[in-house]
């Protein structure tokens, strides 16, 4: 059975199997090792995980208990079949306390949160506003630029066009071209 989230051509090694073992016996699993580049989201949470459980000593259904999860949901999570991204908050903190990192960070490791998410990115419309101030202020440009309310009754794709020829003669990047609509980057080309 190939593991959920890996694609079939990923060769998955030291897959720890769900066995029968006695209470008594204290073995540690190993974690899963893919060895394509390809990795499912929230790996680094697992491998983090398996570090600290081996670095204790412990053995994967003591770190299951640690969790506050089922041995089985471990090794669900371990090999993919359930998405590591959604775990729920109790036993991310928990886990984030089993390896003595910030709650955040285990967030980050199991893949519900990404650097990205800590930024906050402008609107298009933000944007244009910020290419027009820098125009008004710039004293090569300052008499050129349009004034409040011919600006508010300029089209969006005329606005756009203005922004877009002020960054090109300044030189400078202020607008995120992937967020202007298509269409409008046609019509720049050709009025370039």
């Amino acid at each position: 059975m190939r593991p959920y989230g890996f694609p079939a051509s990923t060769k998955v090694t030291g897959m720890a199997t769900p066995k029968k073992q006695s209470p008594s016996k204290s073995r540690v699993s190993k974690p899963p090792q893919v060895a394509a580049q390809a990795t499912p989201p929230g790996a680094a949470l697992i491998s983090r995980l398996w570090g600290e459980m081996a670095k204790r000593g412990q053995t994967t259904h003591q770190l299951a208990e640690s969790l506050g999860i089922t041995y089985v949901y471990l090794m669900k999570l371990a090999s993919g079949e359930k998405p590591i991204f959604q775990i729920g908050r109790e036993t991310l903190v928990r886990a984030a306390e089993y390896m003595a990192i910030p709650v955040a960070q285990a967030y980050l490791l199991a893949g519900a949160l990404s650097i990205e998410d800590f930024v906050l990115t402008p609107t298009l419309d933000e944007r244009v506003a910020q290419v027009r101030e820098a125009m008004v202020h710039d004293t090569m440009w300052c008499g050129l630029a349009l004034g409040d309310d011919v600006w508010q009754q300029t089209p969006q794709e005329a606005r756009l066009l203005i922004c877009m020829l002020y960054e090109q003669a300044a030189k400078t990047t202020w607008l995120d071209w992937t967020l202007i609509p298509k269409g409008t980057q046609a019509k720049a080309k050709r009025a370039s």
